[in-house]
């Protein structure tokens, strides 16, 4: 076998177990109805609902990106809470190897191998809690992430030629889509650094050469933000032909500025989030092993806040596009986060998930340089920290994957349920398709809502229409989670007795309340009142 088989072969077992170990830190965390709702969506695509005809979606799709991965897994597990986990764990694997490859760009040889092992070492390891729920569960941001590092990859390593900016544009369109914070972390950066480089070579250009001359040799980084910014308007008409065709409903994403008095509350908890995505987050670890990963962590932070402060500093006189268009979309991101109303807890952090592999990509291209021109003396220093560092990171991805899974969410709902002959019947938005996935579709929960002292159909997030027609579908129980409840809108039992009557038989269980009627509950069910109806 010649070197360079082995080398890829290689390369694939380590692909593979990274996957592995990626899927056992994503089954540390429970399965709720955010990633659930994909699920069914996904489900519903695979058995000619290609269009989601009658959904009502959240203010992001995916449509595009992981609604066709999860088809994918269904395809072989069918439906479960184990297609999120496979789904998450196949989406980071691809993070970590899509950063090693833009890190390395074309350079080959020592030179090559240092940025790869810099990029994909400091996405490595996750942190166990707050981080494995962000970057190896549902979508929420994470995932879009594989397609812009695809788009960077294509623009890093092919010539410049004409259907470059065709295909940029093609996929940049492709993922607005599946997610319009595509338009921050990718749409726009690409336009800024092409206005960077196309204004420093028009400051440069030779005595005698016209400003005409001057665009001319500037035609692939013009024709680039020209594709990227044309990509807005073909994502916004393709999301109305999907609507005027009969396709799903997403709402559009409110992004209310924040008041001035919360930008430095914000701005903490940027800070924390960032934290939390290079897993050096000290919050909720044990004392011992996981504190120290967490402090070694912090190298991969340090690294990439200092290939960022070198981005910055080379913004307009940079050779490599990567590098502006990269430093642009982490500005863009967090800037945007912190002066909207979105930062309310660490789970938020989902928002700003693309800053880890864009800082990771950065460290790698601009910091292996610099490693390679120490010299011998403190070379060996910096071996050694290189390389218990990385050590310390394959031990903390090792510890993460020996931890053992939790069940989903509401397992125990489905199988009390199941013990008693119930099927199909009502909960709050937090129980309903959790637990329709958890049993595999053999129990149906379907999401409504208290308000006004009346309980609602939930039917404009994340729910389909058709579930809701007492004709064809049946209800006749309701699940109340007995302790309270963030919702607003949350389920009470006056609501339900107010909109069904006196239930035959209630039923008490750990933190559930089970009342159940013998009729069909849909036919009384109040119409949504709420915004759309």
């Amino acid at each position: 076998m010649s070197v360079p088989r082995r080398q890829l072969a290689a390369a694939a077992v380590a692909v593979a177990v990274l996957f592995v170990c990626y899927l056992r830190l994503s089954q540390t965390a429970a399965v709720t109805a955010d990633g659930a709702s994909n699920v069914l969506q996904a489900w519903d695509m695979l058995h000619g609902n290609l269009l989601l005809h009658g959904w009502w979606l959240s203010d992001v799709s995916f449509y595009t990106t992981e609604l066709p991965q999860y088809m994918l897994v269904e395809l072989v597990r069918g439906v479960g809470p184990d297609v999120v986990h496979v789904a998450a764990a196949m989406t980071y694997t691809l993070l970590v190897v899509l950063a090693g490859l833009l890190a390395k760009g074309r350079a080959g040889g020592r030179a090559g191998l240092i940025r790869v092992l810099i990029a994909a070492g400091i996405m490595l390891a996750p942190q166990l809690g707050n981080a494995a729920t962000i970057l190896t569960l549902v979508p929420d941001h994470v995932g879009t992430g594989v397609p812009l590092l695809l788009i960077w990859l294509i623009i890093d390593r092919a010539r410049p030629r004409w259907w470059v900016p065709v295909v940029t544009g093609v996929l940049l369109a492709w993922v607005q889509v599946a997610d319009s914070l595509a338009l921050l972390t990718g749409v726009l950066p690409l336009v800024i650094a092409c206005a960077a480089r196309t204004g420093h070579r028009l400051a440069r250009r030779e005595d005698g050469q016209s400003m005409t001359g001057g665009f001319a040799s500037c035609w692939y980084e013009l024709g680039l933000a020209v594709a990227a910014i044309g990509s807005v308007a073909a994502a916004a008409l393709a999301g109305r032909l999907i609507r005027a065709a009969g396709g799903y409903f997403v709402w559009p994403p409110s992004t209310p500025l924040s008041p001035i008095g919360m930008l430095q509350r914000h701005a903490g908890l940027a800070y924390h989030g960032v934290l939390t995505l290079f897993g050096a987050d000290f919050a909720g670890q044990r004392p011992g092993v996981e504190l120290l990963f967490a402090a070694v962590h912090l190298v991969g932070v340090a690294m990439a806040a200092t290939a960022f402060c070198l981005a910055a500093r080379q913004f307009f006189g940079s050779d490599d596009l990567l590098v502006p268009a990269l430093a642009a979309g982490i500005v863009l991101n967090l800037v945007a986060y912190i002066g909207s109303q979105i930062p309310v807890n660490i789970a938020t952090t989902r928002e700003i998930a693309v800053v880890l592999p864009y800082g990771a990509v950065l460290a790698g291209r601009l910091l292996a340089g610099p490693l390679l021109a120490v010299r011998r003396p403190a070379r060996i220093a910096v071996v050694s920290v290189a390389i218990c560092t990385l050590l310390c990171y394959l031990a903390a991805i090792g510890y993460d994957a020996a931890q053992r899974p939790v069940p989903a969410e509401d397992q125990d709902l489905v199988a009390w349920l199941a013990r008693h002959h119930l099927s199909h019947g009502l909960g709050s938005y937090w129980q309903a398709n959790s637990s329709t996935v958890d049993s595999g579709g053999r129990i149906e929960i379907r999401a409504a809502v208290g308000r006004g002292g009346l309980l609602q159909r939930n039917v404009l997030w994340e729910a389909k229409l058709a579930w809701y027609d007492p004709g064809s579908e049946y209800a006749n129980f309701v699940v109340l989670a007995r302790q309270p409840s963030t919702e607003s809108v949350r389920i009470s039992a006056g609501a339900a007795r107010r909109a069904f009557g006196q239930p035959a038989r209630t039923y008490r269980f750990g933190r559930y309340v089970v009342m159940v009627w013998d009729k069909n509950l849909l036919a009384t069910l109040s119409p949504w009142s709420g915004p759309g109806a």
